[in-house]
């Protein structure tokens, strides 16, 4: 396999792109990295309870629980017992993460220009076509390590 195939795949400059742009608000903030994915997760407003975070992110349930706790503490997120199972815990943004949240999607819009800079459209459709099977063999493998 090529080189930079495989280092796109492993995702490692990307994170260390993103892990470099991300220090000026985790140190403004004072949040971790995992806390600044939970708020930018909540934000998009689909899905709402951790273990939609944990399924999404890959993340252990320990971590985002340790880091919802901490946006709470911060005031950033709230919880709202659902209705119809009290197990189960909605989170929603408070007014407190806005700022945050518009700082970090001014970031990933930044980043993501950054990343697809000279990339023309047919080669944007091509690469969303190729990530998305290459993402779907690597779970149907992992599914059946299970």
């Amino acid at each position: 396999m090529n080189s930079e195939f495989e280092t796109l795949l492993s995702g490692q400059l990307f994170k260390k792109l993103y892990d470099k742009r991300c220090i000026l608000i985790t140190e403004k903030y004072g949040l971790h990295k995992v806390e600044i994915e939970i708020l930018l997760f909540l934000k998009k407003g689909k899905l709402d309870t951790a273990r939609d975070i944990v399924e999404a992110r890959h993340y252990s349930k320990a971590h985002i629980s340790h880091a919802i706790e901490h946006l709470m503490e911060q005031g950033y997120v709230v919880g709202q017992m659902d209705a119809q199972d009290r197990r189960c815990i909605h989170l929603k943004l408070t007014e407190e993460a806005e700022p945050v949240c518009q700082e970090l999607i001014k970031l990933r819009r930044s980043l993501m220009k950054t990343v697809y800079k000279d990339v023309t459209e047919e080669e944007m459709l091509i690469l969303k076509q190729v990530a998305k099977k290459v993402a779907h063999n690597i779970n149907a493998e992992l599914m059946n390590e299970i």
